[in-house]
């Protein structure tokens, strides 16, 4: 599962100036959750779980 929508959104710090909060681009944003198929438990490795979650995001390098 992955966020998608958050970079920008009142929950980022996008914004944020020495730690100093301001008022967002956008006040509201479209904030998804995305599923993608299970992961077998054999190739459930850290590298592999990024890359997936990186895919589901959309920014995938």
């Amino acid at each position: 599962m992955a966020l998608r929508g958050l970079w920008g959104s009142i929950f980022s710090r996008r914004d944020s100036v020495l730690g100093r909060a301001r008022l967002p681009r956008r006040f509201r944003s479209k904030i998804e959750l995305v599923a993608g198929a299970p992961v077998p438990a054999a190739q459930a490795t850290a590298a592999a779980l990024e890359a997936k979650v990186r895919e589901l995001r959309g920014d995938a390098v």
